[in-house]
């Protein structure tokens, strides 16, 4: 879905995807925080089934849920949170939609094994 607006000299439209994009880029720049890509694979996908980052453009507003990834040693409620505010702050201020909610689902956290890797642990066995 896209949200179109009308200007005197043509229209404007911006796609969920743009939303998704920007929400995703605001998610990472919180330390400890990953969302997909873990050595390659995309294991958040395979945990959760979905898209880490979808949106939903209503009007002129904006809902974002976002599935996150903690990496060890990180506190993830302050994590979550700071995710919370970054992305509703891109959002609004590259768009100028209203977001009206941001749903951050901490889906596992990532802890590194004696090989250098990483390995998701998300409570199920």
């Amino acid at each position: 879905m896209e949200k179109v607006k009308k200007t005197t000299i043509g229209s404007i439209k911006v796609s969920e995807n743009v939303i998704v994009k920007i929400a995703r880029t605001a998610a990472l720049e919180i330390d400890g925080v990953m969302l997909s890509r873990v050595d390659g694979e995309d294991k958040l996908a395979k945990l959760t089934g979905k898209l880490p980052v979808r949106a939903k453009i209503s009007g002129e507003t904006a809902a974002i849920k976002i599935d996150i990834l903690i990496k060890e040693g990180y506190n993830a409620v302050k994590a979550a949170e700071d995710v919370q505010k970054s992305v509703k702050s891109a959002v609004q201020n590259m768009t100028g939609f209203t977001v009206t909610k941001v749903d951050v689902n901490i889906a596992g956290v990532c802890f590194k094994d004696d090989s250098d890797g990483a390995e998701v642990e998300n409570g199920k066995a």
